[in-house]
């Protein structure tokens, strides 16, 4: 009967230890009633009030976390993922599956504990209920978590974001979730990639909410790419307008000195020379190409340098000359090939076609428009895959419920091998119990007999010590051998005395100390204890000064009598 409980009493500890870490789950006594009134506020500040409690939940934590990799952090949020999943259990709402997949991301991606792949599919699904739901914010939200798990593809990040900032602008509340400095960032990403309408879109917002904290530098860098995309669009006036203010920006003193800022307001100035030639002003549109090319080419600004060609050649054009257009170029074309200016090379081809065609080289032409389509056919595809990543998010949802299948099937069967093993290590402590039960039984009653004897041992002692300490009170403990006598009949009624003494003194106790110290544990006072060590009251007195100072205590009396 007594093996059988044992047996259950330790497979019980074996599976209440083994438990969490099984089903991965954590303590589920945290308070989440400040997330749940988050998620609870129905309009449209949800989102930035939802965002505070993350970052306060989250991110503020970890800071604040000073074990080894933040674990005690990270335990922390995933015991409140656990609490509010329970909470979604009980109250069942695709609005609450949507905010726990959100709070999980931040988690997760905070901690980087999951897959990018698994966690980007986790919210693919979540767009899916969102937009079954029709909540705009909602959506933006997931938008905006959705750009920070792809945050290392800032192409896609600045997709996802438009969408968000798209949603947004209808309730005019982008300013509450996006600084300046963001559009600005945006823009630059989209013309990178050559989609200049969204460029212009997020460099325009940029340009109209930038506020007097943003650098000089950033204001006129944004204000080239602007310049640059109205021209790449054919929006012509608004390029003018844009380039002009540039090279005519005022600076202080101290930024007309930054060769940075000078340099911007050049190129502005020489990239007017498109626009010049545009309206048919082909001698200013020379002198200001003349000065683009000398500083493209003074700083290997290969793009700039093609620009400058492609005016020059524009001129040369309107000037009837297509042979010195042919020229220029020709010079374009081998800087077009330097790197893959996408739309600059077929621009490029476009203008040689046509001066070949003015010339009448037939053959050359036909080559040169060849050439042209395979180009465009390289662009078209560029602009296919943008597209497609701008329609990423609808066009893989299938795939993306798919592996969210596949995912939770290889966690239930991880869940499944985590409980086969479990039993498996259950039975093996079963079996390891019974076979070593009866030994740690046979050793427990062992040691039970020994204490019991030495108890005896001690009674026996103690009786002994007492009628040795009647003899000592007659006799005293004058003498070496009457005082090692009574040692010895001392330790072993109080076997630990003397070593609990020698800790308290922080040193070997001297045999003087001994006597002195032993006397008192027996409940002597000093007229006593001087009578049986042969010496006066006051010298006990000092005995007992010099063992308290060592000692270190208040009430000596009590201390000795506690060991």
């Amino acid at each position: 009967m007594h093996k059988t409980f044992k047996v259950a009493y330790y497979s019980i500890l074996l599976l209440m230890f083994t438990i969490p870490f099984a089903c991965e789950r954590n303590e589920t006594n945290k308070d989440i009633s400040g997330i749940l009134e988050a998620w609870k506020t129905t309009d449209v500040t949800q989102t930035a009030v939802c965002s505070r409690i993350y970052k306060d939940s989250l991110y503020i934590r970890k800071q604040a976390d000073t074990s080894k990799d933040c674990q005690a952090s990270y335990m922390d949020f995933l015991g409140t993922l656990n609490c509010l999943r329970d909470y979604a259990k009980k109250n069942p709402s695709s609005r609450l599956d949507i905010r726990n997949t959100i709070y999980e991301i931040y988690g997760k991606l905070l901690y980087k504990s999951d897959k990018i792949d698994y966690l980007e599919a986790e919210g693919s699904e979540a767009l899916q209920k969102a937009a079954s739901l029709g909540d705009q914010h909602l959506l933006a939200e997931l938008y905006r978590t959705m750009a920070l798990l792809v945050r290392e593809e800032p192409l896609r990040a600045a997709i996802y974001e438009s969408k968000s900032i798209n949603i947004l602008q209808k309730s005019k509340l982008e300013d509450e979730y996006y600084s300046p400095e963001r559009f600005a960032e945006m823009a630059e990403v989209f013309f990178e990639a050559e989609s200049y309408r969204d460029a212009i879109k997020y460099g325009t917002l940029f340009y109209e909410k930038r506020t007097d904290s943003v650098s000089v530098a950033e204001v006129m860098r944004i204000m080239n790419i602007l310049g640059t995309s109205y021209m790449e669009t054919n929006k012509w006036d608004s390029c003018s307008v844009i380039l002009e203010t540039l090279a005519d920006y005022p600076l202080n003193e101290v930024d007309a000195e930054n060769e940075e800022l000078q340099k911007y307001k050049q190129v502005a100035a020489g990239k007017l020379g498109l626009v010049f030639v545009k309206w048919q002003q082909y001698s200013k549109a020379k002198e200001a190409l003349d000065n683009l090319m000398e500083i493209s080419l003074k700083d290997r600004d290969t793009a700039n340098i093609i620009y400058s060609y492609l005016g020059l050649a524009q001129v040369h054009f309107g000037q009837k000359d297509a042979k010195k257009a042919l020229v220029e170029l020709k010079q374009a074309r081998r800087y077009a090939k330097t790197k893959h200016f996408g739309n600059l090379q077929k621009k490029v081809y476009d203008e040689i076609a046509r001066a070949f065609e003015l010339q009448n080289q037939e053959d050359s032409a036909s080559a040169i428009i060849k050439k042209d389509r395979q180009i465009e056919e390289y662009l078209q595809n560029n602009r296919q895959s943008i597209e497609h990543l701008q329609a990423k998010t609808e066009l893989e949802l299938h795939q993306i419920q798919t592996s969210i299948d596949t995912v939770r099937k290889d966690k239930a069967a991880r869940v499944y091998w985590i409980w086969a093993i479990l039993v498996i290590v259950i039975l093996m402590g079963i079996i390891i119990l019974l076979i070593r039960g009866r030994k740690r039984f046979k050793a427990r009653i062992h040691r039970r007999i020994i204490r019991q004897h030495e108890q005896q041992q001690r009674k026996i002692a103690a009786t002994e010590l007492d009628s040795t300490l009647l003899r000592v009170k007659e006799t005293g403990l004058a003498t070496e051998e009457e005082w090692l006598a009574f040692r010895t009949n001392f330790s072993r009624a109080y076997p630990n005395f003397f070593q609990n003494l020698d800790k308290a003194l922080g040193k070997k106790a001297t045999p003087a100390y001994e006597k002195v110290a032993t006397l008192i544990y027996l409940g002597m006072d000093n007229a006593q204890i001087g009578k049986l060590l042969g010496i006066d009251k006051d010298s006990v007195s000092r005995s007992k000064r010099r063992i308290k100072a060592d000692m270190g205590c208040q009430d000596l009396q009590a201390t000795i009598s506690a060991m």
